[in-house]
């Protein structure tokens, strides 16, 4: 399993410095996007989006015309489609890999229950439960592997992976547990049960492995949502436990940190991509609950980033792809419909303005075993540094500066320190300074 010990109080104050050397060094600046229809399947009641695959292909929900039923939807470069059912009367997706593999709910023919499924090229197949009634399949990953949870014959819900056969992943020491999410390098985040049984804690984990709690923001309860190739996990908490108000948090590197709301008691952190940008939705001081970005340090109502006018009322955000592009659920002139928002040049910021579009999306693979690149995008070109730290601030190796081309780029890393040795296994912090900007990832390293 990938060490996820808490960090020293040295190693605590060095990641406090490398994130306040790179909020310092660029302007908060927000995003504008176009908003799209994602279209339904003829019900009157809508349609919501859960998911992106990162190649065109977003899937959700729609209810059908004429009855008061969902289907599990997809939209295809604009092409919706209904995914059908394991027989029964409805289904929803909830998520989609580069593949085209695409998991969620279905009901069987004559059963009113949710069995997970998993849906390639036209054919639908459950996936089974733990000897209960119930299944749900929440996520899947680009190698295949599926998670999310089944009910025993108890019934107990227990937290499942899948690689063609189902496997309970186990607790946090008490009797149930649901996944979330899955990502690249089979890291595995959702909630379960401690031993004393009575509350939730967000987990992080792998297959064959033991699950680490990731804590609570001071509540007793909290959802752990989406996990990112970085290692890095969004969720939600609550924060005291006596008072109703709870918040979306991030957590990187042992620490969970709000991401605040829009000016009400609660939010909710439901996705990220790789460059640490996350989605939800909060409440703002009237009480509304609206759909979030939060990016750089701070949190956007995502309906003052897209033009206005247009009938649009963003309530929830689901998921965010790698180019930024987020869908959800909201409403158009009063009707529920599933949204794609898709990025335009930055507010305040000129296209190709120094250090504005710039991006450290860090190491590839994570972990690390032997040599590995680091990726970048710059809007404009420059001269680039990039450097590798251990967990106490003691630094490893210093790639140095290059000049640097605009786009997409990356600096090769050998696997070896100043002096040629193999650092032992462990975090670590990659920094990258670029024109205007100074950025810090963390990469695991494994022997």
């Amino acid at each position: 399993m990938t060490p996820l010990a808490t960090l020293s109080l040295a190693a605590r104050s060095f990641v406090r410095a490398l994130c306040a050397a790179a909020l310092l060094a660029t302007p908060a600046a927000a995003q504008l996007y176009q908003v799209h229809d994602l279209g339904t399947l003829g019900g009157v009641h809508g349609s919501g989006a859960a998911a992106l695959n990162g190649n065109g292909l977003a899937v959700g929900y729609s209810f059908i015309t004429g009855a008061n039923l969902v289907h599990a939807m997809i939209n295809d470069h604009g092409t919706v489609t209904d995914i059908g059912t394991l027989g029964g009367t409805q289904s929803l997706a909830r998520a989609a890999n580069p593949s085209g593999v695409i998991v969620g709910w279905a009901y069987p023919v004559g059963v009113s229950a949710q069995r997970a499924f998993r849906w390639e090229g036209g054919v639908m197949t459950p996936l089974g439960t733990f000897g209960g009634n119930v299944s749900d399949a929440q996520d899947v990953n680009a190698s295949g592997v599926i998670v999310g949870s089944a009910f025993t014959a108890d019934p107990l819900e227990r937290a499942f992976w899948w690689d063609g056969a189902l496997h309970d992943l186990g607790t946090l020491g008490g009797s149930q547990a649901r996944a979330y999410a899955i990502n690249g390098w089979s890291d595995i985040v959702g909630w379960a049960m401690p031993a004393s049984d009575d509350r939730f804690h967000a987990f992080l984990g792998k297959p064959w492995s033991d699950l680490y709690d990731l804590g609570t923001l001071g509540g007793p309860t909290s959802h752990a949502y989406d996990v990112n190739n970085l290692t890095h996990v969004c969720g939600w908490s609550q924060i005291s436990n006596s008072l109703p108000d709870s918040r979306g948090w991030f957590w990187a590197n042992g620490v969970m940190r709000s991401v605040g709301t829009l000016g009400g008691i609660y939010s909710a952190a439901f996705a990220l991509n790789d460059l640490d940008e996350v989605v939800g939705a909060s409440t703002r001081e009237d009480g509304v609950t609206v759909a979030f970005l939060w990016k750089n340090e701070q949190i956007f109502d995502l309906n003052l980033l897209i033009p206005q006018g247009t009938g649009w009322a963003l309530d929830r955000a689901w998921d965010i792809d790698a180019n930024g592009a987020i869908v959800g659920e909201g409403t158009l002139n009063g009707v529920s419909r599933a949204f794609l928002l898709t990025p335009t040049p930055t507010v305040g910021v000129a296209p190709g303005a120094q250090g504005g579009g710039a991006r450290f999306a860090g190491a590839f693979p994570n972990p690390v075993h032997g040599a590995a690149e680091f990726r970048f995008t710059l809007s404009a070109p420059g001269r680039t540094r990039l450097a590798l730290y251990d967990v106490n601030g003691r630094r490893v190796r210093d790639l140095g500066w290059r000049e640097t081309a605009a786009g997409d780029g990356a600096i090769a890393w050998d696997g070896r320190g100043e002096a040629g040795e193999m650092p032992p296994a462990g975090l670590y912090f990659a920094r990258l300074e670029t024109p205007g900007r100074t950025f810090s990832r963390s990469f695991v390293l494994t022997r």
